[in-house]
């Protein structure tokens, strides 16, 4: 590696954990206030109860939600930030991924999948894991929102677990797929998208040992691969 190489490598890194730093702040002053939101939100649901007030109920409930949504924005934070609480065990990855591919089947999605008979068990945070495969399947969703297919694949190979979501949408440019995994990158309009899903998948992976993989070809699609250090016999 030559020296303006490794320069970049590490004006990168600080960068990265600039972010990751600001973004756990960020998550925890906003969960702070959203604590009072739904708190006050929870008090004067039932303070209109007691009273047999019944009209605002919908509208306290639609606060409510909004604010549960919120919440989970700050979950994506502290996520990205590898910031959250972190509880490895071993996870049966065959069956994640099928329980995954339920739920998005009563979402009226159709996965397909492709899993190896040895893939085995990752060594990582079995709800973090989650939560990085839900982001990774939203990008591809969206990315075959008018045509192609999203297949969730499995395989294990030298003490790793490769844990692969590929569709056959519509691909990235080089020039966008050089920034896909940056934090807050979207290609999105305003509003319409937070640029953190490939960004959690990315700081997920890391922490958890492991790395992520990413190729892609405008028309053609996109591959992303986690891969995570096995646990037990592969």
């Amino acid at each position: 590696m030559n020296d303006k190489a490794g320069t970049a490598n590490a004006d990168n890194a600080a960068t990265a954990e600039t972010l990751a730093s600001f973004a756990a702040h960020c998550a925890h002053d906003f969960n702070n206030l959203l604590t009072g939101i739904l708190g006050n939100l929870e008090l004067m649901q039932n303070r209109a109860s007691r009273a047999g007030v019944t009209n605002f109920d919908g509208y306290l409930e639609g606060a409510r939600n909004a604010a549960g949504r919120a919440d989970g924005f700050t979950q994506h934070l502290l996520a990205f930030s590898g910031r959250a609480t972190a509880d490895s065990a071993a996870v049966p990855v065959n069956r994640l991924v099928l329980d995954i591919v339920e739920l998005m089947r009563e979402q009226s999605d159709t996965v397909l999948t492709d899993l190896a008979s040895d893939a085995g068990d990752a060594w990582c945070d079995p709800a973090q894991l989650e939560l990085a495969l839900l982001e990774l399947l939203a990008n591809a969703r969206e990315a075959t929102a008018t045509s192609g297919a999203i297949t969730l694949a499995t395989a294990a190979a030298a003490g790793r677990v490769t844990i692969t979501v590929a569709d056959t949408g519509a691909g990235m440019t080089p020039e966008i797929l050089a920034r896909a995994a940056e934090p807050f990158f979207t290609t999105r309009p305003n509003g319409a998208g937070k640029g953190l899903g490939l960004s959690i998948a990315a700081h997920f992976a890391r922490h958890a040992g492991g790395t992520l993989s990413l190729a892609s070809t405008a028309g053609a699609g996109t591959t992303v691969s986690l891969i995570l250090p096995q646990s037990g016999p592969g």
